[in-house]
């Protein structure tokens, strides 16, 4: 209020108005606050009613309008909290004399720049038409011109140069805004056609890569334009189905079958699309048997590592790799093979006695070359605590007592270093495929605390503060965290640490595989 009476004294009217209306905007029914708007308000209109007829004076016909339109709606909006504000009569002859011959030079204007192609400069001088008579003559379907000729033009020279779909763009640019603006609906019509009629050519010439792109841009807009489905289907498939049929000659079943089946993935079925991807997969499966051998003190982690191994690949659903679960004898031949020394003959008998009718084209095995669990001994330290006990003093009173203890804390460590070969050999040839030795060492440390006297819940730990024994409170929780632990170290966790590591290696490998390459 007050910042608004300086305003007022300054001259500064409308400032006054303004900060008013923002104080009535916050907090309306402010009567006090009302009536001062009311009165710089008035002073505001008075003051520009003036300058308007000096404007008149001058023959300043712009400066007149706009001035009056921006002093409308300033009475506008002081009217939403004080009725009754006008301006008055004269201001507002003044006002529609000088409107009706601005209107006049801004229309010639407009049109002026339309026949001379500025689009630009007539779409702003019929807005400005607009804004103060929407309806101004044929103002509605000059401003309409205005705004799309240019991108309508723009169009027809895209089209020219056969870019039918970003002639396409600009022409339902211009449709989703006024759908019967000329003939755009036609012109979309035209674009959406040319573009059909050159995927159709390019499909001719074999061109599939430019005609799969034609016809997916048709279908993206109409997925019923005429046979854009059908011929959208064969210029992407066609490619691919050649090249499989191709790779099932050579041999590569696998790439033949990834191919076909990512034409049945998009499109269900595309001439014996079906059929091929059966033979393609009956030739691309790849049966292996899983053997691993027992090391000295593996403990049962041969079978561990062969089961793992065999649920993953299992679990991975890879539509080539078929498992058969394999021996953990070391009378294998194949515990023994080697590149410099592999006797076909004892293998091909192995596999006929031990693996008949499995079509096995593979055998992995998994060598544990160590496999050592180690215990250390077991570490204890002497550490000094305070008991503490409460009593009752004579009087009822209770009493803290503290009384120094000594209790043992202990560390246990147990270490597993595990070690493993894997190979993929061929059993037509005896060939090694792959070979790799990895290792992996785990260990895990245990601390406890036990004592022998009184309840470990007495027992606080101690702290040296001014050479003095202190109770440490702050470290009681942990002190009794360390005497309800188990003495017992889980070397199971070890074993599935190895054991996850392992098995993820190994799959990896033998899914990333491939015997066609």
């Amino acid at each position: 209020m007050k910042k608004g009476a300086e305003m007022e004294k300054a001259g500064n009217f409308k400032q006054a108005s303004e900060l008013y209306l923002g104080v009535l905007f916050k907090k309306p029914n402010l009567p006090e606050i009302e009536n001062a708007l009311r009165r710089s308000a008035q002073l505001h209109i008075s003051e520009t009613a003036f300058s308007i007829a000096t404007k008149n004076e001058k023959g300043d016909k712009e400066g007149v309008v706009n001035e009056y339109f921006n002093l409308n709606s300033f009475v506008n909006q002081v009217n939403y909290f004080t009725k009754n504000l006008d301006i008055d009569q004269q201001t507002k002859a003044i006002y529609n004399k000088n409107l009706d011959q601005y209107l006049i030079g801004q229309y010639d204007l407009g049109i002026k720049f339309l026949s001379e192609q500025k689009f630009a400069e007539a779409e702003s001088v019929f807005n400005t038409i607009s804004k103060f008579n929407a309806n101004y003559k044929d103002t509605p379907k000059q401003l309409s011109i205005a705004v799309n000729e240019p991108i309508y033009l723009t169009g027809i020279q895209l089209f020219g140069e056969k870019k039918y779909m970003p002639a396409y763009d600009k022409w339902n640019e211009i449709y989703t805004r006024e759908a019967n603006y000329k003939d755009v609906k036609n012109k979309l019509q035209q674009a959406l056609n040319e573009r059909y009629k050159e995927g159709s050519y390019y499909l001719m010439q074999e061109n599939f890569k430019e005609a799969e792109l034609a016809f997916e841009q048709v279908k993206n807009i109409n997925s019923n334009y005429l046979d854009v489905k059908n011929l959208h289907r064969e210029a992407y498939s066609e490619p691919i189905y050649r090249k499989a049929i191709k790779d099932l000659k050579k041999g590569k079943c696998r790439t033949a079958y990834l191919g076909l089946d990512d034409i049945i993935q998009r499109f269900d079925s595309y001439k014996n699309a079906d059929e091929l991807k059966s033979d393609a997969l009956v030739c691309a499966e790849y049966p292996i048997i899983v053997e691993s051998y027992r090391g000295r003190n593996s403990s049962g982690f041969e079978s561990n590592i062969q089961n793992a191994v065999i649920e993953d690949i299992l679990a991975s659903k890879n539509p080539f790799v078929k498992i058969i679960k394999g021996s953990n004898d070391i009378s294998s031949p194949y515990y023994n093979i080697s590149e410099t020394s592999k006797n076909n003959t004892q293998l091909k008998r192995y596999i006929d006695n031990f693996y008949v009718r499995t079509n096995a084209k593979a055998v992995l095995t998994i060598h544990i070359n160590q496999y050592q669990l180690q215990d250390e001994p077991v570490r204890s330290y002497d550490v000094n605590g305070l008991e503490v006990k409460k009593l009752k003093a004579r009087n009822g009173a209770d009493s803290l007592v503290e009384k120094m203890v000594v209790y043992k804390e202990y560390e246990k460590r147990s270490t597993l270093q595990s070690s493993i070969t894997y190979r993929l050999v061929d059993i037509a040839s005896g060939k090694i495929l792959m070979q790799k030795t990895i290792q992996k060492n785990e260990e895990q440390e245990l601390r406890y605390a036990r004592n022998s006297g009184s309840s470990y819940k007495m027992i606080y730990p101690t702290r040296m503060t001014a050479d003095r024994i202190m109770r440490d409170d702050s470290n009681y929780k942990n002190l009794q965290t360390l005497f309800q632990t188990s003495d017992q170290i889980n070397n199971q966790l070890l074993v599935d640490n190895i054991l996850t590591d392992f098995r993820k290696r190994i799959v990896s490998e033998v899914l990333l595989f491939n015997p066609e390459e």
